[in-house]
């Protein structure tokens, strides 16, 4: 005969499960998502007429910094490294040459976060948009290290390896100004031109020389010539074969035919100077 069980006997309560030491409110907020609102901010900039460039700088870390390794068609492999005003200052000079930038984050390959600190690695398809012809489209592999800063997750380093996908040739924006406002031989040359896998910007300084109906241009390391409203090369590189570039009547225009048929002829089918 079974034992009777003791009366008013209470079982165990079961095992409470572990519990997580609880976060603060604000890391609830998460580094994939204030990376996907970065790079949403990028194109709403260079999609608008906003020049605020604020809800894109909101997202650096106070010591943020971007390394870019591009190889262009040749197979060279050129590096930049900005701080964030540097890298900023690129962004609006894009922008000011009439030259939009589309991202678009394809695949998130790694994404880790332990404590205040985040890695995200993504592929990213980036297009060079004049108006809406796509001038040049590459896909890069960009890490992003991100720190839990003032209760908002921002990017601390941000490393982008680019290869040349393709390269288009086509019109290549520049703005030309003059370097000193009351003279008029001085100039400086802002260039825009696609180098196979994005856009590459460069600044060329400009001086002419001479009296009459011959003057000396120099751009850069180069010379040229202007007789009689043409354009001719003196020395390109190392190169001092004379060519014929074209015709020019004002400065500007004697700087547009030089950076369109003499420099960058290889890139730019021609030289549109903005206003």
């Amino acid at each position: 005969m079974a034992q009777d069980k003791k009366k008013g006997s209470i079982p165990p309560p079961p095992p409470k499960p572990t519990e997580l030491p609880a976060k603060p409110a604000a890391k609830v907020l998460d580094a994939m998502g204030s990376l996907n609102a970065f790079y949403t901010n990028l194109n709403t900039y260079f999609a608008g007429n906003n020049p605020n460039l604020e809800p894109i700088s909101r997202f650096m870390a106070s010591d943020f910094m971007f390394i870019r390794n591009t190889e262009n068609v040749a197979g060279d492999v050129k590096t930049v490294r900005w701080n964030s005003e540097e890298t900023l200052r690129d962004l609006k000079a894009t922008k000011d040459l009439n030259i939009r930038a589309e991202r678009k984050i394809l695949k998130v390959v790694f994404n880790q976060t332990v404590g205040n600190l985040a890695n995200i690695s993504v592929m990213v398809d980036l297009k060079y948009l004049q108006d809406t012809t796509v001038v040049a489209a590459v896909k890069a592999y960009t890490t992003h290290s991100m720190v839990f800063e003032n209760g908002q997750w921002k990017i601390k380093n941000m490393i982008t390896d680019r290869v040349a996908e393709n390269q288009t040739i086509g019109a290549c924006p520049c703005r030309i100004t003059r370097t000193m406002v009351d003279r008029n031989d001085l100039y400086t040359a802002r260039i825009m031109y696609p180098n196979g896998s994005g856009f590459e910007s460069e600044e060329l300084q400009v001086s002419f020389k001479g009296e009459g109906a011959l003057s000396i241009i120099t751009v850069g390391n180069n010379y040229f010539t202007w007789k009689e409203n043409v354009i001719y090369t003196a020395k390109v590189g190392e190169s001092s074969t004379v060519e014929n570039l074209g015709k020019a009547s004002s400065n500007t225009e004697a700087i547009t035919v030089i950076l369109a048929k003499g420099l960058y002829k290889s890139q730019c089918l021609k030289f549109e100077p903005l206003k």
